[in-house]
């Protein structure tokens, strides 16, 4: 298996299908992907449209933890060699693997590849955000080889901004390849957590502590 797709999902009837069948739409060579949608505890009618699939997918059931147990979780079920995860609101353009994968195997030293993405906001408008500065990317858009996430132990799971602390413990021992091109689409929601400002301080101080010199970084490019 060349690379696992995993999809944490939480009450997403309404956008869980466009998620997954950006997926089925790849470019790509469907025996080389495995698809891993971890059903967090929904309680709408995401684990029905999921069934709808059949063995197109795998469906982790778990009682709800939130996004990044349920990441982690499928991140260890995972059986390819690369994988990357895509939220339930966000979907994929048709050549991302293809992409991504054409990087790995043409540069054996890379351990993860990032690309520049689409954010639509909540009044429709559409515009294209430059990942250049790795603290522009979204945990959405990163592939990385499996091996190097077993070796961190994958997302820390006891705070709020796991994508940074992952980032920032192994910006010095991996290599990381930007695409400078949009090959995903993120759907910035109304119920967003970075909307709410004092989320984002518990956030910044739980960083704080285990990162202090990267919080005025952080700041300066996300704007929180």
């Amino acid at each position: 298996m060349k690379v696992s797709i995993i999809i944490p999902t939480y009450n997403a009837q309404k956008t869980i299908k466009k998620a997954i069948n950006s997926i089925l739409k790849q470019n790509f060579s469907k025996k080389d992907f495995e698809i891993i949608v971890v059903n967090d505890g929904s309680t709408d009618k995401t684990l029905e449209i999921l069934k709808s699939y059949g063995k197109q997918i795998k469906i982790i059931n778990q009682k709800n933890q939130r996004a990044v147990k349920a990441a982690n979780k499928g991140f260890k079920k995972a059986k390819g060699k690369y994988v990357i995860k895509l939220d339930a609101d966000d979907y994929f353009k048709s050549n991302i693997l293809k992409e991504m994968l054409r990087i790995f195997d043409n540069n054996p030293g890379v351990d993860f590849v990032y690309c520049d993405y689409f954010e639509k906001s909540t009044d429709g408008k559409i515009k294209k955000v430059s990942t250049k500065n790795i603290l522009n990317t979204l945990s959405g858009g990163i592939m990385f080889r499996k091996s190097k996430l077993v070796q961190e132990s994958f997302y820390r799971e006891d705070i709020k901004f796991p994508e940074y602390d992952l980032l920032f413990k192994v910006e010095k021992k991996w290599y990381g390849y930007h695409i400078a091109k949009p090959l995903f689409c993120y759907n910035r929601m109304k119920t967003s957590l970075t909307g709410d400002k004092k989320w984002v301080k518990k956030a910044l101080t739980e960083l704080k502590r285990l990162h202090p010199e990267k919080i005025k970084e952080i700041q300066k490019i996300r704007r929180y």
